[in-house]
């Protein structure tokens, strides 16, 4: 209600109470505003935590009782990993500094650190490093390729020599190897129940409480019934409070079991909040189960958004590069021929086709000497698929002895060829608006539709295959009928004067047909490059890979899985490709595209760091030998 005073002359004046309930806010938020300013402000650097740069001190030591590394790694916000690495083999105190830089930027590396700096008291490590002094002996030669291999995946790095007293840290851990005989230790986890179950039954606040007000508010959401911590619930009964296994415990049950049915993180979380549960980090715990589900990862949705941007493939001049394809299967021509092979050149986009009864090793190296070597010479390069008749050991040994490079495409991938792809769609595309209802008559209509297509004007270069073969354009039996001006009041001698220009010209013309079709390749990349999802794999990364027709069992039907495997990373083999391992080991026949691939999470994940092949099988005499961490956390 308003209340009211009198004015000096006797006047009365109206003011309005402050409300209550304002006043109260006002003061809640005043209590707690400074307790959650640090909080606030720590969100915020994390969001930025990509943008800084991360710190990590290496140091490595070693004496007759094995090797010892130390590690620390440190974020932009001042967080802390220390690592204690034993090593039970013998090494000099070169080798150990790199082994313990090794095993540092693999770390940094598999957490996906951008920007990194390391700082190492070894003069001669940051030296070989930045080229100021030669690396001696083989062993250490390697270990500073793998360095320099590891920090290629860096945005930013770089490495610095420090005093000894200023990376005393790393020291430390590396200093004790003989007491680091455990390899995996975990750190001791206080339960989350102790403090608020000590509170409720002694009303003392614990030790090390630095807000006791928040506390209070905190534990004021719990109650203890029958010796059982429960939590207060907005919108239902109580929840039960859990400790790590059993919290594991309801996840696996509602998640996977009778009652399951597999569902995602958000559902899972909201599954076991409503059946009556609680933990503090649920909701985290949930969507990492149900991604780490391996029924729910292999049954998961195909992924469709390109995985790398678009490398497109240039040829400088003409007949250098061709791409090659078969064009299967197509109905019965004359002579009983259902396939075309196909021989594109990436430059001038001019097509060689022709029909065959079936395509083998030697009907391929008949068409490229017919077609190919004999009209226009020996090209640099020729991209096909992975098909029996082109990677067929009569083929490439023909090729070799030719000094022809063949470059295959990885399988189930055809943009890795994607020339030879557009002229196989072209083909089809023309013949069946050519044939009509007769479709037999395919091959009589194809040398017609090879000289249609070579007359005609293409986006990427906006000149015809024809022009930039000869230097001029052909004359079309239209002319014939209505006569142009290029027909009709040419003579012989301008004619010939003409096309000397022409043919002196040709390599300006070409030139700007090069200059065209870079941009417009740039356009076509920057298209598709907007619809990426970037997907990189390190070496040992574990994946699974797209199943395909030929890979599943057909018993399974329509319950087959969509992915398989998992296999592990071996090497990059180009641009987006991967070569793979099973988990024996044994290696895949072919490279796979990332677009066939996506990381395979495990529920067992360990603190052991096992460094690649290359580190175990050519820089250690034993094989066996790896690294294993005693990390604190």
């Amino acid at each position: 209600m308003p209340s009211h005073a009198l004015h000096p002359i006797g006047q009365r004046i109206y003011e309005l109470r402050t409300a209550i309930k304002s006043q109260a806010l006002a003061d809640f938020v005043a209590d707690f505003s400074n307790d959650l300013q640090p909080e606030v402000d720590l969100e915020i650097k994390l969001l930025d935590e990509d943008t800084g740069e991360w710190t990590l001190f290496t140091d490595g030591s070693s004496n007759v009782r094995g090797t010892g590394l130390g590690i620390i790694l440190k974020s932009p916000q001042g967080g802390i990993i220390p690592q204690s690495i034993s090593c039970e083999f013998q090494a000099t105190n070169n080798e150990a500094e790199y082994k313990a830089l090794v095993a540092g930027l693999q770390l940094a590396r598999d957490i996906n650190i951008r920007n990194l700096h390391v700082f190492v008291d070894s003069l001669q490590i940051a030296d070989q490093f930045n080229g100021s002094y030669t690396t001696k002996g083989d062993k250490l030669a390697k270990y500073l390729e793998i360095v320099k291999d590891i920090a290629g995946h860096f945005y930013n790095f770089g490495i610095t020599q420090v005093p000894r007293d200023e990376n005393a840290e790393a020291d430390a851990l590396n200093s004790e190897p003989e007491n680091t005989e455990v390899h995996h230790s975990e750190a001791h986890e206080i339960s989350w129940t102790i403090p608020i179950n000590y509170y409720l039954q002694t009303g003392k606040i614990p030790d090390g409480e630095t807000n006791p007000r928040a506390f209070k508010t905190k534990v004021s959401r719990y109650t203890i019934i029958r010796d059982i911590l429960y939590r207060k619930s907005v919108a239902g009964p109580y929840l039960r409070c859990l400790e790590k296994p059993e919290s594991l415990e309801v996840m696996k049950d509602i998640h996977e079991g009778d009652c399951g049915n597999h569902t995602g993180g958000r559902a899972l979380f909201s599954k076991i909040l409503r059946t009556g549960y609680f933990w503090p980090t649920m909701r985290k715990d949930a969507m990492s189960y149900s991604q780490k589900c391996d029924a729910c990862q292999r049954h998961s949705n195909i992924l469709h958004q390109p995985a790398k941007p678009l490398h497109p493939i240039v040829s400088s001049w003409p007949f250098m590069k061709w791409g090659m394809d078969i064009v299967r299967k197509l109905p019965k021509a004359p002579g009983g021929k259902v396939f075309i092979l196909a021989m594109t050149d990436y430059f001038s986009k001019w097509i060689e086709a022709e029909a065959f009864v079936q395509v083998r090793e030697k009907e391929v190296i008949s068409f490229i000497k017919r077609n190919i070597l004999t009209r226009f010479g020996i090209p640099a390069e020729i991209t096909c698929d992975n098909g029996t008749q082109f990677i067929a050991k009569r083929t490439t040994n023909f090729c070799e002895s030719w000094g022809i490079k063949m470059i295959t495409s990885t399988p189930i991938h055809p943009q890795a060829n994607g020339q030879a792809e557009s002229s196989n769609k072209i083909i089809i595309k023309n013949l069946k608006k050519k044939l009509g209802s007769k479709k037999g008559k395919w091959a009589e209509e194809l040398p017609f539709f090879l000289w249609a297509d070579r007359t005609t004007t293409k986006n990427a270069t906006r000149q015809t295959p024809f022009s930039l073969v000869h230097g001029s354009e052909a004359v079309l039996p239209t002319e014939m009928v209505v006569p142009t001006a290029r027909s009709s009041l040419q003579n012989l001698e301008s004619n010939k004067e003409i096309l000397s220009e022409d043919l002196d010209t040709i390599d300006e013309l070409r030139d700007i047909a090069r200059i065209r079709m870079a941009t417009y390749q740039q356009k076509i990349a920057k298209s598709y490059n907007k619809n990426i999802r970037i997907r990189r794999f390190q070496v040992g990364d574990l994946v699974l890979r797209k199943a395909f027709q030929n890979t599943t069992n057909l018993a399974d039907g329509k319950f087959a899985p969509k992915w398989e495997g998992p296999y592990k990373i071996e090497s990059e083999a180009g641009k987006g490709a991967y070569r793979l391992t099973n988990m024996e080991g044994e290696p895949l026949p072919r490279s796979w595209n990332a677009i066939h691939l996506k990381y395979s999470r495990r529920k067992d994940e360990t603190l052991c760091l096992n460094p690649s092949s290359d580190l175990k099988s050519e820089l250690d005499e034993d094989p066996t030998q790896t690294l294993c961490l005693a990390a604190k956390f």
